[in-house]
């Protein structure tokens, strides 16, 4: 599952992408680069600028780097979908590990 977050001047780049695979293995986050005059819409994909990837959900890690690249606002949107997808919210915690 893809989700692109298009959030415009409040974050380097512009757009936040962020890729959850169905296994649910891991979190990739891609900083891409739309707000720079360079940009050239007619191209397919922006620029990449920036790629964080998470091999479990750590609301707090996940929370840190993206505070890097946007507003508070913008990581709680990000975090929030993230966890909606992950159902890790409702998951009981054993031993610092989430089981589902």
């Amino acid at each position: 599952m893809t989700k692109t977050f298009k959030i415009g001047e409040y974050a380097s780049g512009g757009t936040i992408r962020v890729s959850i695979p169905k296994t649910l293995t891991t979190i990739k986050i891609q900083v891409l680069d739309t707000n720079s005059r360079a940009f050239d819409r007619s191209k397919e994909e922006p620029e990449l600028i920036g790629e964080h990837i998470y091999y479990s959900f750590d609301k707090n890690r996940i929370e840190r780097d993206l505070f890097r690249i946007t507003t508070s606002y913008w990581a709680g949107k990000i975090t929030d979908y993230i966890a909606n997808i992950m159902q890790t919210d409702s998951a009981p915690m054993i031993g610092g590990r989430c089981r589902i």
